[in-house]
């Protein structure tokens, strides 16, 4: 395998413990205390595939096999808090100081990216509470004003309203901006993704590439997962599905 400039991978949990299991046994003890914590099982297995699946994206870009190797143990995940030094803080590579590493989980479903440059990833999952069209934070005036438009629009497909999607899309877009380090939460309404394209139909998946600034984007959305997300770096990246 060569050297890749970026990959970005999503899936569900279950789907990428199956395939990647190997990679468990390579989480560090700070991670498994930190999965342990966990109350649910299933969020301690959306933390495990995340974190799992960022090994696999960064033994990607590196050139080596999905399955674990001699290298593996160099893969180990550390977040630390800029701010305060906690653990929830942008997951890095120690081993590994050109990469650049970014993760996200949301009920039942994870996604990882690893890059030469700055990057980042959210997921999102179609929560019921979307088709409410509730006040929808995160936005400045120009960005409100653009999902005014989506209001009227019918939709009899089983998703969320055209407006509560375009918000959705917004949100992944800027929190993976946050992710990269683009942006931080107290500047999201301060940043204006109004001129982008926000129009999306839930009734297949599909991937779009759009810019903002100097970052490129990658969105994505996946009615069978009932998930969108957003990718961002310096240069475009394809995004993965990963099957059992």
């Amino acid at each position: 395998m060569g050297l890749s400039l970026g990959v970005a991978l999503y899936g569900a949990s279950g789907s990428v413990l199956t395939r990647f299991r190997e990679w468990a046994t390579h989480l560090s003890p700070e991670e498994r205390q930190h999965a342990d914590a966990f109350c649910r099982p299933s969020d301690r297995e959306d933390y495990v595939a995340a974190h799992i699946l960022a090994r696999v994206a960064a033994a990607r870009v590196t050139g080596s096999a999905d399955t674990p190797g001699a290298s593996a143990r160099t893969y180990v995940l550390v977040q630390r808090c800029e701010r305060c030094g906690g653990a929830h803080g942008r997951p890095r590579l120690p081993a590994h100081p050109g990469l650049h590493v970014s993760l996200s989980h949301t009920r039942g479903v994870v996604a990882a990216t690893c890059a030469i440059s700055p990057v980042g990833i959210d997921v999102e999952h179609w929560d019921a509470a979307l088709a409410g069209d509730a006040d929808l934070p995160g936005l400045n005036e120009r960005e409100r004003m653009r999902l005014g438009a989506f209001a009227s629009v019918a939709h009899t497909h089983h998703a969320p309203s055209p407006r509560a999607l375009a918000w959705l899309r917004l949100w992944t877009r800027k929190e993976s901006l946050i992710k990269l380090g683009g942006l931080t939460l107290e500047d999201m309404t301060g940043i204006d993704l109004s001129r982008l394209p926000m129009s999306e139909a839930p009734l297949r998946a599909w991937q779009r590439r759009v810019a903002h600034d100097m970052w490129a984007m990658t969105d994505w959305l996946d009615p069978a997962l009932r998930v969108t997300g957003t990718v961002s770096g310096v240069a475009s990246v394809s995004v993965e599905r990963i099957e059992a």
